[in-house]
């Protein structure tokens, strides 16, 4: 009985022996599993389940030890049965499309071949799971149970547990590389409930699959999903509404003062004063120095609205307002980390018993990591504004202050022997299906691959650079080493690759052969440490940090958020205040960093929000 069919009867026929005549809703009841699933387990037309929804079963009957490996035993030879029945029809239908997506090929076979056995896309091969090593007692977690999209996340982690512990690269290969490990890693951090989206559902259900569900149970997962995204946490609700009364009322004083103070400036513009006497200096000497103070008073005021900035608003005395004691976390954007840090230091200067630390982990990661409990001393460093309609902004009532302006350069090996590309050229570099996939396609270009190395999901920086260079996502990731295709995703059409920070990108795009990447423009420059790294010219221009940057396409405001207002004489409103004030400008023009408040306007251009 070599045969797929053969294997599995004797598999069943073993099973039903095991399980020792245990009723179906009873095992449903002890494992968590859908009674649907525990009665699809003896059938002989039906899938062969996963040994994570087998192994739990048997858990359940009190079969362990010696009987449960025999079970093994011969479940796995039915599973090889299976491939070597199947095997060389899906080979065939892979061949005849090898270059494109296998979607067709995976729906056609995967009742006759389970998704978890595909874990190669081409060549199609078979590899059996990593064998999990399970705790004592496992239950399969329940995804109705949750009550708000938090709650989901937490039993999303526990359903990993269930499956065993698999490590992200298994579940990448378990899902036939629609879960690259990046993305994976960042479905299980804390805060990932923050973002919710269409994308996330599929990824869900990606994720179920990896786990060893069947469709049934992998269809619970996904309407537990869908049903909660949009639920946030209780507390984080209460939290946004208090936090939003508490704007308005601020929002109305400071609006007030700012109003005062603009009289008060249109009144010092045109009041006459007497000239020193014995020291005699054209009419209007002192009006420059009067109109700057007031307008970074007002300026500060405006954003004590959103900030909270209490010191200017009513908060206790200082012998200094601007410097505060204590710690302030500046955590984001790795593309404003050489900025911030400079601004750090200037602060730190001004402020002997201030400490700043500059954590760059990535701009939506940053934003992430506020939260109610932390909004006294974390400022979250975001490349760009977050969407008005966004979660942050609309329900939590994240607020956020334009620091400066950032422009980014297009950057490549200089092997590639390319010096400037247009629009129309990049962007079809960065098509997912079309498009050259060889620097000899453009003129003087180099007999290389192209090879793309992007930021992962989440960076603001890639974020800029699809909504405002592309005008479209990028394609699809293909290559772990940035040089060649990994054989999960070798029918991709280009070699694209991800690092989680500029450092990496620019290190790759340094020593990678044909390599293409983005980074921000002054750490791009450097080159000492990057001696290979090209910056390119879009459509004839070449990127500048200069207040007029409009023609350039690749620029962004840099946006300090904070959760809600920031508390009255914390770290975060003192070293708010500050931003606003003439020391800190000159600390980002020093940095190359057109600041976005001036002296003659509140807000630049080029800064505020489209």
């Amino acid at each position: 009985m070599d045969s797929y069919t053969g294997q599995k009867v004797e598999f069943i026929r073993d099973l039903a022996v095991r399980l020792g005549g245990t009723e179906a809703d009873v095992l449903a009841q002890r494992t968590g599993l859908l009674e649907e699933t525990v009665r699809a387990l003896p059938a002989e037309d039906g899938e062969l389940m996963s040994w994570e929804v087998v192994s739990a079963c048997l858990a359940a009957a009190g079969v362990d030890g010696v009987a449960a490996s025999e079970v093994r035993t011969r479940w796995a030879a039915a599973e090889h049965a299976q491939w070597d029945e199947w095997g060389e029809r899906l080979v065939g239908a892979f061949e005849r499309n090898g270059h494109g997506k296998p979607t067709k090929a995976v729906e056609t076979f995967r009742t006759k071949v389970p998704w978890r056995q595909l874990t190669e896309r081409f060549p199609v091969t078979f590899q059996p799971w990593t064998e999990p090593t399970f705790t004592a007692g496992r239950r399969l977690p329940d995804p109705s149970a949750a009550q708000d999209i938090r709650d989901f996340y937490a039993l999303l982690a526990e359903l990993r547990a269930w499956a065993g512990s698999p490590r992200q690269t298994e579940i990448e290969k378990r899902s036939w590389g629609t879960l690259p490990d990046a993305t994976i890693s960042a479905m299980l951090q804390k805060d990932r409930w923050r973002t919710t989206s269409d994308r996330e559902r599929v990824r869900v259900g990606h994720f179920a699959r990896a786990c060893g569900l069947p469709a049934a149970e992998v269809a619970r997962w996904v309407e537990a999903y869908e049903r909660v995204r949009h639920i946030l946490p209780a507390d984080d609700l209460a939290g946004a509404r208090a936090e939003g009364a508490e704007l308005r009322r601020r929002l109305a004083t400071a609006q007030a003062e700012a109003a005062g103070l603009r009289e008060r400036l249109e009144a010092a513009e045109s009041e006459p004063r007497a000239e020193p006497a014995g020291n005699p200096r054209p009419r209007q000497w002192w009006k420059p120095t009067r109109r700057r103070s007031l307008s970074v008073a007002v300026a500060a005021l405006v954003f004590a609205a959103g900030a909270g900035a209490g010191r200017l608003t009513g908060g206790a005395a200082s012998p200094n307002p601007l410097c505060f004691t204590g710690r302030l976390r500046l955590i984001g954007s790795t593309a404003f980390e050489r900025t911030a840090d400079i601004i750090r230091r200037g602060y730190e200067s001004r402020c002997p018993h201030a400490e700043i630390e500059v954590s760059a982990i990535g701009s939506n990661e940053g934003v992430r990591a506020l939260t109610p409990g932390n909004a006294a001393s974390t400022i979250a460093m975001h490349d760009g504004h977050l969407a008005p309609d966004s979660d942050e902004v609309r329900l939590r009532g994240f607020r956020g202050l334009p620091v400066a302006l950032v422009a980014f350069a297009v950057i490549a090996n200089k092997d590639t022997n390319v010096t400037g590309l247009s629009l129309r050229d990049l962007r079809s570099i960065y098509t997912r299906d079309t498009g050259p996939t060889d620097w000899n396609h453009f003129r003087g270009g180099s007999d290389l691959p192209i090879r793309l190395v992007s930021r992962t999901e989440g960076s603001g920086t890639r974020g800029i650079f699809e909504e405002h260079v592309l005008k479209g996502p990028e394609p699809d990731l293909s290559s772990s080493d940035c040089e060649r295709k990994d054989n999960l995703r070798a029918a991709l059409h280009v070699i694209r690759c991800e690092r989680s920070s500029q450092g990496q990108v620019l290190d790759a795009v340094n020593t990678v052969p044909g390599a293409i990447g983005y980074a921000e423009l002054h750490v791009a420059s450097d080159t000492r440490r990057y001696p290979n790294v090209r910056i390119l010219a879009l459509d004839g221009r070449t990127p500048t940090a200069s207040p007029a940057m409009d023609r350039y396409s690749f620029v962004a405001p840099e946006i300090f958020y904070t959760d809600g207002p920031a508390p009255n004489g914390s770290a975060a409103s003192a070293f708010l205040t500050f931003l606003a004030g003439d020391t800190a400008r000159r600390l980002l023009q020093q940095a190359g960093a057109p600041p976005c408040v001036t002296p003659n306007t509140l807000l630049s251009p080029p800064c505020q929000a489209s």
